[in-house]
């Protein structure tokens, strides 16, 4: 019975407290990428994990800081632009969709009912930038994020030899086998996703920018790069915000040109690029895809989306390995034979 309540107490507590794992998350993924890369290095110049991780993230540091003293005053005035027009960008839209399909509607007060639906729902944007606790919540966030993610790294050998403690001395050669199969389809899912995000943002910007000449063109790529992390739902985001955004400044023979691309570039990713970057790695049925992010939206908002298919996928293998499909088939089998009608003798 104590069992039962100090476990009860613990999910109550965890879940209450729910609003703080966010960067340790973050930290986390981040370590759990680089640290190949830090045992390579360490390898390599035979000096320590730390020593290691300290040259790494000083070079990191320094390459974040020159490309963002080139780029991240572009990409912040367009962010900012577009935060800042989005009345603009609103009432074209309602004003290309009076003159295309003939609505009867007040343009104005369709425009004021359009924002406040939207403000209501995510903030201002003048409020989420301007707004000094959360800027400040977020360079917390972001401290902590990046000691953690170093502390992680350091101490990851005595974190998995913590985590073994836990486990029964005759399941651990279980569960050290059964890690090293979630190991690797981890990793070639985060590491495929950051390269699909790459691959859509540059793909996106250079049709927006050069065929469409569409004003918010990096923005709106950046964001179409990084909902492509968000399986099912996060292309329809990316596609619909596309499309209302060329349909405001061009009318709807371009809006159509956004969708035929979105649609077309999402085809050759599907079919070309994740078979390579990705593989099966991550071979889960579609309805459970949206079961498990919409699962992690209730859960943990936008951070529960971008884990719930690793998390999905890492109770899949734990499945397949304490049932193999192979089991399961001899019983399907089986179940089929019986029911066949038996031949006359």
């Amino acid at each position: 019975m104590l069992k039962w309540l100090a476990t009860f107490l613990i999910i109550w507590f965890i879940f209450h407290i729910r609003s703080v794992f966010p960067p340790f998350v973050v930290a986390g993924i981040i370590a759990y990428l680089l640290l190949p890369l830090v045992n390579y290095i360490a390898q390599s110049f035979a000096i320590k994990r730390d020593q290691a991780v300290a040259i790494l993230y000083l070079f990191a540091a320094g390459l974040l800081g020159i490309l963002g003293w080139v780029f991240l005053p572009m990409v912040w005035d367009q962010f900012a632009a577009l935060a800042t027009n989005r009345r603009e960008i609103i009432t074209n839209v309602v004003q290309q969709a009076v003159s295309t399909f003939h609505w009867q509607l007040n343009v104005e007060e369709t425009t004021v009912q359009v924002l406040t639906s939207i403000e209501e729902a995510f903030g201002k944007p003048g409020e989420i930038v301007h707004l000094g606790g959360l800027v400040s919540r977020g360079f917390l966030a972001l401290l902590v994020c990046v000691v953690s993610s170093i502390y992680f790294i350091v101490d990851s050998q005595r974190v998995g030899a913590f985590c073994l403690r836990f486990v029964p001395a005759d399941r651990r050669a279980t569960v050290v086998s059964l890690s090293g199969q979630m190991n690797v389809m981890l990793s070639r899912y985060v590491r495929g996703q950051l390269v699909l995000i790459v691959i859509m943002s540059t793909v996106a910007w250079f049709f927006l920018h050069y065929f469409i000449h569409m004003k918010y063109a990096l923005p709106i790529a950046i964001m179409s790069g990084f909902l492509e992390i968000i399986p099912v739902l996060g292309p329809i985001f990316a596609t619909t915000f596309a499309t209302l955004v060329g349909f405001a400044q061009y009318g709807p023979g371009v809006a159509l040109g956004i969708i035929a691309f979105y649609t077309a570039a999402r085809w050759i990713e599907d079919y070309l690029i994740v078979p390579k970057v990705i593989g099966h790695a991550v071979h889960l049925h579609p309805l459970i895809v949206i079961f498990a992010v919409l699962c992690g939206e209730i859960m943990a908002g936008a951070l529960g989306m971008l884990i719930a298919i690793p998390v999905a996928a890492s109770i899949k293998v734990i499945v397949d390995f304490t049932h193999p499909e192979e089991e399961l088939a001899k019983v399907v089998e089986s179940v089929e034979d019986s029911g066949k009608p038996q031949a006359a003798s």
